[in-house]
């Protein structure tokens, strides 16, 4: 067993006693000695304090007062005290234990006392405490990052939100591109994410203030006794960590905002909308820019993992540019096409490389994982603005004609404009193209097969004008 204890007595010979007995009958202890009251709240919370053995009667201040000022203060009122009296002291034992004392014993310390009833005690107060802090630790604590929880933060607000702390600050912090993570990579991944954004907000911040994480990516710190001067310091500080930082390869980063309350009579719950505000503020400045990094650095990773996929996806892009090109359309149109071309399948990197690779006959399961990235892919590029335009085309490129394809079962014209493109260019190329579970068709046997499914899979009029205007040839011979 393993404590630590704090006696507090303003006899010398009574100290020692109390100590020698702990010594003799417990093992792993740590012993700390008091002569009286004055300071007490230091040397508890500097020492952890497991149990207190404390005598009620000692100069400059008594146990009753010690005892009081422990069950004010929300850190302190949880550690057990002993408290030593006189015997015939019944009157200050009640009054202790009113305060919160856990235990008494009675003095002078008979030898039966000293060799198992106070051991005992002790041992009994220290497994109570180290049951206490375990489940205080759970209940304050976010059990993936190891940081504070909401509920801490607003308990440790309304005990920092007084005038010794101001300038009080507090810097509101959102998780840039979670989501993403999440559905590219996985939760395992975006877990990682999360811890080392709180690790790296924790070195930061340990000594200046609390660190909390208060929902899925939202991070809080509490600065007590910080301007705003040094607020943006440890900002910059947090950003310049975290800009070392990679999990796989996606960078990290936070976007932060923050409020500072200078005076008593400002609110403390409209610093943290001051504190929010400016994070959103620099979310849509440097949210969106990490968003777009991110994709571009999934479909890296992909890519390198499958250059089949990348090469298919270079080639279904110009086929896109060159059916928009046949069809007139305006060059922001085209782009879009050629984005589209280039991210059609990036839904892909959330899957299983078993399946997209295996070469022979899916299951019925495996086809619904494969199914499903047509969905994973439309959630990744419609979270980045600037791309946004192009996800429900992707969403839908494996709609077909007649009302048979996936995901929503659209037919003819429900399906977007975009989607009926790709949906020719990525089955034409895949035709022509060797794969592992098939060989490649030629140019002609493909066409074939695009005139069989012309007006059950395909939009009749798109292949008529991808065979005459982008393969120069004939759709009617």
């Amino acid at each position: 067993m393993s404590g630590n204890i704090l006696i507090v007595d303003d006899s010398d010979i009574e100290r020692k006693i109390i100590a020698q007995a702990i010594k003799n009958r417990l093992d792993d202890v740590n012993i700390y000695e008091a002569r009286d009251g004055f300071d007490i709240s230091n040397k508890l919370l500097k020492n952890n304090i497991h149990v207190c053995i404390m005598d009620i009667m000692m100069p400059v201040k008594d146990g009753f007062e010690v005892l009081q000022e422990m069950k004010d203060n929300f850190k302190l009122m949880d550690i057990p005290v002993i408290v030593c009296t006189g015997i015939s002291d019944k009157e200050g034992i009640e009054r202790a234990l009113s305060l919160g004392a856990y235990d008494y014993f009675s003095k002078p310390l008979s030898e039966e006392v000293i060799k198992i009833a106070l051991p005992l005690k002790i041992k009994n107060a220290i497994d109570f405490m180290k049951r206490k802090q375990e489940i205080i630790h759970l209940s304050y604590h976010d059990q993936l990052t190891g940081l504070y929880n909401r509920r801490f933060f607003e308990d440790e607000l309304n005990q920092l939100d007084i005038k010794e702390n101001l300038p009080l600050t507090v810097v509101m912090g959102d998780l840039n591109g979670l989501k993403l993570i999440n559905d590219s990579f996985g939760h395992i991944i975006g877990d990682e994410l999360i811890k080392r954004v709180g690790k790296v907000m924790e070195a930061v911040c340990r000594t200046e203030g609390i660190t909390a994480r208060i929902s899925g990516d939202e991070f809080v710190i509490l600065l007590p006794k910080t301007n705003e001067l040094e607020a943006e310091e440890i900002i910059i500080r947090i950003n310049g960590m975290l800009a070392e930082e990679k999990v796989g390869s996606s960078d990290v980063s936070i976007s932060l905002g923050y409020g500072c309350k200078n005076n008593e009579d400002e609110r403390i719950d409209e610093i943290i909308k001051i504190a929010e505000n400016k994070m959103y503020e620099k979310k849509l400045y440097e949210g969106q820019d990490m968003r777009g990094k991110t994709i571009k650095n999934i479909m890296n990773t992909f890519y390198k993992k499958n250059k089949v996929e990348k090469d298919h996806s270079l080639r279904v892009s110009e086929l896109c540019r060159r059916i928009g090109e046949a069809l007139k359309f305006p060059q922001n149109k085209i782009d879009d096409l050629v984005s589209l071309g280039r991210f059609h399948d990036i839904g892909k990197i959330a899957l299983d490389e078993n399946i997209i690779n295996k070469a022979g006959k899916l299951t019925e399961d495996e086809w619904k994982e494969i199914r499903r990235h047509s969905e994973i892919g439309y959630r990744m590029i419609n979270t980045v603005d600037r791309m946004s335009s192009i996800a429900n085309y992707i969403l839908y490129h494996h709609e077909r004609w007649d009302g048979t394809g996936y995901p929503k079962g659209l037919k003819e014209e429900e399906i977007p404009l975009e989607s009926r493109i790709i949906a020719i260019a990525d089955a034409y190329d895949a035709m022509v193209s060797e794969r592992c579970y098939k060989n490649e068709l030629t140019e002609k046997a493909a066409i074939e097969e695009l005139r069989n499914n012309s007006g059950s899979q395909f939009d009749p009029d798109l292949v008529k004008i991808f065979i005459n205007e982008v393969l120069k040839n004939d759709f009617d011979n």
